[in-house]
């Protein structure tokens, strides 16, 4: 698994930009991070809407907000986003974000 070797936010705090060891310098855009987001609850939303589309969820819950207010370190191997709304359950490990790798770099294209 590769390290992780910088984290910073693009000039216009609109993405995380991570570099890893193994050269990969990804860009992944906040709201594609946010949709993303690994916590119980998201991942509840996440399945609610695959299994009927038709459901009808709270606007918060279908545009939450994408603005990062803050980021601290999970011990060795993730990292906490607190998002604008106060939102801040996801830990989002290295493993789970270099994986993401690949996907944000299709968005970014």
């Amino acid at each position: 698994m590769p390290e992780l070797i910088t984290a910073d936010l693009n000039a216009d705090r609109t993405a995380l930009v991570l570099d890893w060891s193994d050269g990969v310098h990804a860009v992944y855009p906040l709201r594609f991070l946010r949709a993303q987001c690994p916590c119980a609850s998201c991942r509840d939303v996440r399945e609610q809407r695959a299994k009927d589309p038709f459901r009808v969820l709270p606007s918060h819950l279908l545009q939450p907000n994408c603005e990062l207010a803050g980021v601290e370190p999970v011990g060795r191997y993730g990292m906490r986003l607190r998002w604008g709304d106060g939102h801040d359950t996801g830990i989002y490990t290295y493993e789970f974000l270099r994986e993401l790798a690949d996907a944000a770099a299709k968005l970014s294209a």
